[in-house]
């Protein structure tokens, strides 16, 4: 299946933030009040306290009341979810696929620490490769770098050659700022794994990260050699593109990177940075009228981004 498909089908991030904050905005007093009539047509406001003197305050824009509502609506979807995992796990707390799942929801709807304490349990139960993965994962998104190390060097006592592992060790070592660490990670899981996609992406940021632009232009372009199996590397494949565009405007190679953001956006017409560097590319080009109507789009898919949400784990 080619990259072009995945694209297509990328969940919607960010649900378990805007619970977090959902739940306190459900609780707040409403401006349109069911026991007080309406106010003739004028802008509704809430009362102050009587003899306070103070002046009304506006309700709440239009815009805000259909965020709540939308949070809404997505906590109760989220919900639904995972209210049958938490009743099965409280049938059976010693079932560790039950607590895997259990965990991965939590997680994936941005309950971090929820979510890890029920894959620790998991893991405890039956120390699988997948459960002691998306653990590793779990604690790499709340931020546990420790825990995380730990656990990924703990999968490779058991397998030497599993090459995700080694991948994650990388890219931890490169959020620590340990850029010659991550490079030799990376370069342990492609050797395990040639057709890494995402091990091949990170190696060449880490290149970069090191002041090793040559090297890293040529491993992105390796990565577009390589087919796309899953949407997180159909993302990858289109990071690829995006960071030899990046590197091509750098040195000055518009034309090129001209056509490396064309390809991008007709893979992914929502990646606002690229609509951002190609109108950059266009100011160099003498196109300042078509670079402008790019960095517009920049700013008007920006402003319609959801928050990201965790860390995905691998399936």
């Amino acid at each position: 299946m080619g990259c072009r498909t995945w694209l297509r089908d990328r969940p919607a991030m960010g649900i378990g933030l805007a619970i977090g904050f959902g739940l306190t905005v459900f609780g707040c007093a409403g401006a349109n009040d069911p026991e007080k009539p309406e106010n003739d047509g004028k802008p509704a406001t809430r009362a102050s306290a009587p003899g306070s003197g103070a002046q009304p305050t506006p309700a709440p824009p239009a815009a805000f009341v259909q965020t709540v509502a939308e949070l809404e609506r997505r906590t109760e979807e989220v919900e639904k979810k995972i209210d049958p995992l938490r009743r099965e796990v409280e049938s059976d707390p010693s079932d560790a696929r039950k607590q895997h799942a259990l965990g991965r929801a939590l997680y994936e709807a941005n309950f971090m620490e929820q979510g890890i304490v029920h894959l620790e349990r998991a893991v405890e139960l039956n120390p699988s490769v997948r459960t002691l993965l998306d653990l590793a994962a779990a604690y790499g998104g709340a931020a546990r770098l420790d825990d995380a190390e730990r656990t990924c060097k703990r999968l490779l006592r058991s397998s030497p050659d599993f090459s995700p592992a080694l991948y994650n060790l990388g890219t931890l070592a490169r959020r620590r700022g340990k850029f010659d660490e991550a490079v030799g990670y990376l370069n342990l899981a492609l050797e395990k794994d040639p057709k890494f996609l995402l091990a091949r992406l990170r190696l060449g940021d880490s290149l970069d990260d090191l002041g090793r632009p040559q090297e890293a232009y040529r491993t992105y372009e390796l990565a577009l050699g390589l087919e796309p199996n899953t949407p997180q590397e159909a993302s990858g494949y289109v990071e690829a593109l995006y960071r030899l565009a990046s590197l091509d405007l750098k040195m000055g190679a518009y034309e090129r990177a001209g056509q490396f953001l064309t390809e991008l956006i007709q893979m992914a017409p929502d990646h606002n940075k690229a609509y951002y560097a190609y109108g950059q590319v266009l100011l160099h080009m003498g196109y300042p009228e078509e670079a402008q109507k790019a960095f517009d789009k920049h700013v008007r898919i920006l402003a319609t981004k959801e928050p990201k949400g965790p860390v995905a784990m691998g399936d």
